[in-house]
């Protein structure tokens, strides 16, 4: 038994697969520096990999192959034993060698549907929409035998648990659809281990601080809140619980079972700039669910602009005064570190906003010393991007990546959010970063206060404008987090909140309903639902070229010339004899029905008359079949 002084764990569930979530190597990094003996496990990106095995794929197969014959449950069956059949060689491209080729961004995309499939239904995925209920939900826990990831995570978990009995158990919460999990996990830690001190830390327990404070009961399965940087937090704690200094010296924490100890935490001495390299080392890098394996950074703590009001990051740091920025000197040595010593050549600096100037000048010297790189930047519309010297620059250095925030194209609404950038400056950015080979990525939001329907038409014909020129990451509906000043803003009169409890996110956009905030009204009479019925018509209308997963029949292409009469389809789809001839197809999972006049042998489509041609043509269109 290992006996770690801490198991820091990244909780299932999120879809932040591609890299390690950084939180766990930076923290991990500066204990280990400090001689504390720490296990650091990525929960998320682990069970991943346990639900895509075969064991798994067939224990789904055998529960629900004898139900429902409705076409969805039958699609589902019929996807499962399609996995199940290439399990071995989809594991082994996608986990392990990643081998680059066309079909590898199918094997990712066949791979990931895989495990949300045997998610469905399972605890860990429950939409709940107030904390209150996921704890009361966490209090009843039942087993359910069609549960197959709830039974796998517990499994890992008392592994882990009961071959280490770690003095600390600490969990980074970075997204809400983790936060049900994680409390789940602190229950049967609590079983497993009753004497482990049981911490939760990450940006839900800092932006959600006085609300975890609230619930009652929260102490059967919590120790403490952390609620800053986790480095020194952590580290003085391992000293209280060894009796090496007193409780009052633990900065950044909230005790949940010491009475006798006054909750206003000493504040951490912890700068950015004492950050060693991040350490990755015990965990499963080259492992995750992308085509190519690659690493994070960051180069600063908070935002330096801090103003847009809807951004609970960027304000929290601006209340706080707590922007903190890493020399180019210090991000060259951290990306030489994960180059000499994971092989990795692909970087992502993952800040809220990245300094371009910044990453400008470390790639440089980095560039200097023999090294190339190839990244990627979090970063607004900013002014720099003005320059096309300046984005022919970034694109040299290796920029491959851009993503950046959108909002909308009116000036007026854009000085309500304090997003102070300048709409009239978007399209020549646009056009310098897509001269510059540079993809750009756009997150959306909709639903903004006081927009009018001719602002959102203008937006959507500037985005349709350049479709050709971006991709979009996320789009989703305004979220009021707690903490941001579009939530404290009492006197917004374009608002009224009306719970802070029952919260409201993105369900049809996002995953695990994505960023949770309060639940209000718009004071311009139109529902919520009506406006996100608005912005789904744009979702709808736009097709970004830039993004990696776009359908085939979203794609602009030229027509393509069917000359036989005969046409095998793609190996990711299966044709279906039920009440009538379906086609699934796995990869983009739809499904279509087939015309009788179509004649079907194994896995080709037979047309017997000249006016076949346009079905043939249509399932090509749409990815059914390729034609070589």
């Amino acid at each position: 038994m290992k006996n770690s002084d801490a198991m820091i764990v990244f909780p299932p569930l999120t879809e932040a697969r591609l890299f390690p979530y950084l939180s766990l190597p930076m923290i991990t990094s500066f204990l280990r520096s400090k001689g504390m003996s720490v296990s650091q496990i990525d929960l998320n990106i682990e069970l991943c990999h346990t639900l895509f095995s075969e064991d798994c794929l067939n224990e789904y197969v055998s529960i629900n192959e004898n139900g429902s014959k409705d076409l969805k449950w039958v699609y589902k069956v019929e996807m499962a034993k399609y996995l199940l059949k290439e399990q071995k060689q989809l594991y082994n491209n996608v986990f392990i060698e990643k081998r680059s080729s066309d079909s590898l961004k199918y094997d990712v995309r066949l791979v990931r549907q895989g495990i949300e499939l045997l998610l469905v239904n399972s605890f860990l995925k429950l939409e709940i929409t107030s904390l209150e209920e996921i704890l009361e939900s966490v209090r009843d826990f039942s087993w359910k035998k069609s549960d197959i990831a709830t039974k796998t995570l517990y499994e890992n978990i008392k592994e882990k648990i009961l071959n280490d009995k770690p003095k600390i158990f600490a969990l980074s919460i970075a997204y809400y659809s983790q936060i049900l999990p994680s409390l789940l996990i602190c229950k049967w830690i609590r079983e497993l281990s009753p004497n482990t001190h049981i911490i939760l830390g990450g940006q839900q327990i800092m932006i959600r601080q006085s609300s975890f404070l609230s619930l009652n009961g929260l102490n059967q399965f919590v120790d403490s809140l952390g609620i800053s940087a986790g480095e020194e937090t952590l580290f003085m704690l391992n000293r209280y619980l060894k009796n090496d200094c007193q409780i009052v010296e633990v900065p950044d924490i909230v005790w949940l079972n010491e009475n006798n100890v006054e909750n206003v935490p000493s504040k951490s001495a912890y700068r950015i700039t004492d950050a060693l390299p991040p350490d990755f080392s015990d965990l499963p890098y080259k492992n995750y669910l992308d085509e190519e394996v690659h690493m994070s950074l960051i180069t600063c703590v908070g935002c330096y602009w801090g103003r847009c009001t809807f951004c609970s990051y960027g304000n929290r740091s601006r209340k706080e005064k707590s922007y903190q920025q890493k020399t180019a000197r210090q991000v060259a040595n951290e990306c030489e570190d994960i180059i000499n010593n994971y092989g990795v050549n692909r970087i992502n600096f993952i800040d809220e906003n990245t300094n371009l100037r910044l990453v400008v000048n470390a790639v440089k010297i980095l560039k200097s010393r023999g090294y190339e790189i190839k990244f990627s930047t979090r970063n607004r519309l900013e002014d720099v991007l003005l320059d096309a010297g300046f984005c022919f620059e970034l694109s040299n250095l290796g920029c491959i990546l851009m993503s950046v925030g959108y909002e909308t194209n009116s000036q007026r609404i854009l000085d309500s959010l304090d997003k102070g950038v300048q709409s009239s400056n978007y399209q020549q950015i646009i056009d310098n970063l897509h001269k510059a080979n540079i993809t750009l990525r756009m997150s959306i939001i909709g639903g903004l206060p006081g927009e009018t329907e001719d602002e959102i038409e203008c937006s959507e014909e500037f985005l349709l404008k350049n479709q050709d020129k971006i991709g979009i990451d996320v789009m989703q509906m305004l979220v009021l987090e707690p903490g941001t000043y579009i939530y404290e803003d009492t006197n917004n009169p374009d608002i009224h909140i009306q719970s802070s409890k029952n919260l409201r996110g993105n369900k049809l956009l996002n995953y695990g309903m994505g960023r949770m905030g309060a639940t209000f009204q718009y004071s311009d009479g139109i529902t919520f639902e009506e406006k996100l019925n608005r912005f789904l018509q744009l979702h709808k209308n736009i097709n970004p070229q830039k993004n990696d997963e776009l359908p085939p029949d979203k794609y602009k292409k030229e027509g393509q010339d069917i000359t036989s009469n005969t046409l095998l389809i793609n190996p990711w789809t299966k044709i279906i004899k039920l009440d009538k001839t379906y086609i699934m197809d796995f990869v983009w999972q739809r499904i279509f029905l087939v015309p009788e006049s179509l004649e079907v042998f194994g896995n080709a489509l037979i047309m017997s008359k000249a006016d076949d041609k346009k079905y043939l043509e249509y399932f090509v269109e749409k990815g059914v079949i390729t034609l070589n």
